[in-house]
């Protein structure tokens, strides 16, 4: 299995990180070893098969010294850089020469004001892990190296109109701050030094952005052969989060402050005293996006669990004020066996399951963690919602730093919904496009009514939230035409 280390040197960049793998989407294929300077923080960092952190403590030198010693003896090549800085202070104390490179798939630009004169160097092997051949710009050769020789382009303009993905040397530190520090949100970073090749986080003390932090995390592993089969994400286009509910979870409040809560939870409290004359006491929240719902239960004294398979939408959660005990969880991971009273699963996200075989997984692991006797509630988007609200539908908001634009269309052979985000944030002058695609399944009543019968869960009533009638008799009828959204509650036989 392959490995990779995540370094961070200074305190600022640890406080940073402890944000990150919070609820970080952990692959099957890589693990992580966390090095890190200061006092254990365990009790702060995630328990994961994959995961192994050691903190350091005295001297930097000695410091630096025993994490290469650890990751020589435990096979470790691939690194990862909290930032520029802490990079910058483990080439010094191991004297190495280095070279840093940003990238956003397109372009590659590589600083090398940090190395000698190109003629000392020995280019071809440096350059060799990122395997691009270099180039320089006309200003800029008084000292070619013999070999390999660069491409030469008169300005950077030429080089950016040559588009053949050479890789541009320079120690212009105007332009490097000019292409990547301000459109930092778009680059990757990474480093060649002593033939290997290492990516970073580009913390800083100002604070990094935390859907960049992780994606860039997320990026930084899937160079390992064993992980790109299985990885999310998209190499070579690191401008786009690998996640649904990435950049939009920090706007996804604000998109739903239309929602009553307290009335959506009043209508499930009161479907729940029909079926179950135990009080609840334990709850679990499935896909529970920014933990809105959860959050008035937590407040109202039940001991509530919320999970999301959204490392972003989880870390807007934690700020909640009366949050719930979050933990990272897709639709189909197993649950904590808690014997909960009520699990509930909101705001149709049982749709986002695009497979039948999805819903079995996920009514099994249910039933799995609900005491028996306990109800399981969750909602539908139905066909007529699909037909009315996203069928080539467009929408305009305003937010705080830009402008979403929200496109949805229903297909009609595939029973599939399919919704695109753009976002145009405000960035200076200019303006950064971030996109999100969605995908669900529109399913159909007796559909589900079905794959519930062959589950170990009964079904025991459907509720449209206009209507106190149990739609249940009426599962074989057109009801899906009739209703833009119906609930389904499951019990556990006792």
């Amino acid at each position: 299995m392959a490995k990779l280390a995540v370094i961070a040197l200074n305190r600022s960049e640890h406080r940073q990180l402890l944000a990150v793998w919070k609820f970080f989407p952990f692959p099957a294929e890589l693990n992580y070893l966390y090095l890190y300077t200061g006092a254990d923080s365990s009790e702060e960092l995630p328990r994961h098969s994959n995961f192994n952190a050691r903190p350091y403590t005295g001297r930097l030198s000695e410091t630096i010294q025993a994490m290469r010693e650890l990751l020589e003896a435990e096979g470790v090549s691939r690194l990862c850089f909290a930032s520029l800085r802490s990079f910058q202070l483990w080439t010094q104390a191991s004297g190495h020469q280095a070279l840093t490179y940003y990238s956003d798939g397109k372009i590659t630009l590589a600083d090398i004001r940090g190395l000698p004169l190109l003629k000392e160097l020995d280019l071809a092997a440096l350059l060799q892990p990122l395997n691009l051949k270099p180039a320089l710009l006309r200003d800029e050769t008084a000292e070619l190296p013999t070999a390999p020789v660069p491409t030469v382009y008169e300005d950077y303009h030429s080089w950016l109109k040559a588009g053949n993905g050479d890789l541009l040397l320079t120690r212009n530190a105007n332009l490097v701050s000019a292409v990547c520090s301000v459109n930092r949100a778009r680059f990757q970073a990474g480093h060649l030094f002593a033939g290997k090749q290492a990516a970073n986080l580009l913390l800083d003390d100002s604070g990094e952005d935390f859907s960049q932090t992780l994606h860039r995390l997320r990026q930084s592993g899937l160079d390992a052969p064993e992980a790109e089969s299985s990885a999310t994400g998209q190499p070579g286009n690191p401008s786009r989060p690998p996640s649904s509910y990435s950049f939009f979870a920090e706007y996804y409040d604000h998109y739903m402050s239309h929602v009553d809560y307290e009335d959506w939870l009043t209508l499930m409290l009161t479907w729940f005293k029909r079926f179950s004359k135990v009080p609840i006491r334990k709850v679990l929240e499935i896909a529970c996006g920014t933990a809105n719902a959860a959050e008035i239960l937590a407040f109202r004294g039940y001991e509530v669990d919320a999970c999301d398979s959204s490392p972003y939408m989880l870390h807007m959660a934690d700020a909640k004020v009366f949050k719930p005990q979050l933990f990272y969880a897709t639709l189909t991971d197993p649950l904590p066996l808690k014997d909960y009273d009520f699990i509930f699963c909101l705001f149709d996200s049982i749709n986002y399951l695009t497979r039948r075989s999805e819903i079995k997984i996920l009514l099994d692991n249910v039933h799995a963690s609900l005491r028996p006797g306990g109800i399981f509630i969750f909602d539908i988007s139905t066909l007529l919602n699909s037909l009315e609200n996203f069928a080539d539908n467009t929408t305009f908001t305003r937010v705080k730093d830009g402008y979403l634009i929200h496109k949805s269309n229903y297909e009609i052979l595939s029973n599939k919904q399919f919704t695109r985000f753009d976002l145009f944030r405000k960035n200076g002058l200019n303006y950064d496009r971030l996109e999100e695609r969605h995908v669900q399944r529109v399913y159909r009543s007796p559909e589900l009514g079905e794959l519930i019968a062959r589950s170990d869960l009964k079904l025991q009533a459907i509720f449209a939230p206009e209507m106190r009638t149990n739609l249940l008799s009426k599962l074989a009828t057109d009801i899906d035409n009739r209703y833009f959204r119906l609930f389904f509650l499951l019990q556990k036989p006792q």
